[in-house]
């Protein structure tokens, strides 16, 4: 299994960058977590578009700067449709709250199912499973296991103790990292700081920690180096074109 960086930036993107979103890739899987402001630019370097090549799209949660561009995603699935290159896209996503969901169905170019806490399903092969975090909107970290592989990516949440026993000696976790430790505030409650990124990867025993999420003002260098006080594995800067082997 692999993993596309497509974007990494929250709650938006700078010049030349995008939002979060993420392929994972195993045999002839390709599943999208996340589908940030610029995202489908540069899925189209990794998938075609306008047929079943992308397996499926998993939303952690219905803030606009991780779904957005599924609302153009849409359109591209629908002109394969039309040209009988494709059959509807399938979409797993929290059901709250109820005026983003709602934004998400064009026509039948979707087929849209929950996210359920602790559930399991597999697509084209991946085993996913997830379960609940804390943030502002209903949010779900997601693990997917696959040949022995397994990544978790926490999507936004702050910390909780679950999340350890979730991450437990993953082969990579993708975990957000908004913000240096000094700058924690009542803006940034619900995010893990790069701090706690380290600390969570620490504990959970994982072999890779990838940090994404990050704001556009940002120093990359002093976030992993706030990680890296708290782990000892290797410590990767997500980027938009990075492709991960898991």
């Amino acid at each position: 299994m692999k993993v596309h960086i497509l974007g990494c930036y929250a709650p938006y993107p700078p010049v030349n960058g995008a939002g979060p979103g993420y392929v994972l890739e195993h045999a002839t899987a390709k599943v999208l977590l996340d589908c940030g402001s610029g995202v489908v630019s540069n899925l189209g370097k990794v998938c075609d578009l306008q047929n079943n090549d992308l397996s499926a799209v998993i939303l952690s949660h219905l803030h606009s700067d991780h779904f957005c561009d599924l609302l153009v995603l849409r359109y591209a699935r629908f002109m394969g449709m039309r040209a009988g290159q494709a059959s509807p896209l399938l979409v797993l996503s929290p059901e709250q709250p109820p005026l983003e969901r709602s934004l998400l169905p064009f026509l039948n170019t979707l087929d849209i199912r929950p996210i359920i806490h602790e559930s399991t399903i597999d697509i084209a092969g991946i085993k996913f499973d997830f379960t609940r975090t804390k943030h502002i909107y209903p949010a779900y970290a997601v693990r997917a296991m696959v040949g022995g592989k397994t990544l978790v990516y926490t999507g936004d949440t702050t910390w909780q103790d679950n999340l350890v026993e979730f991450c437990q000696n993953a082969d990579l976790l993708l975990a957000e990292a908004s913000f240096l430790e000094k700058n924690k505030g009542a803006n940034t409650a619900e995010h893990l700081s790069a701090g706690d990124a380290g600390r969570l990867a620490q504990a959970a025993h994982v072999k890779k920690l990838v940090l994404t999420h990050f704001w556009p003002a940002d120093d990359l260098m002093a976030i992993r180096e706030e990680a890296r006080t708290q782990f000892s594995g290797e410590i990767i800067l997500a980027a938009s074109g990075l492709t991960i082997e898991v």
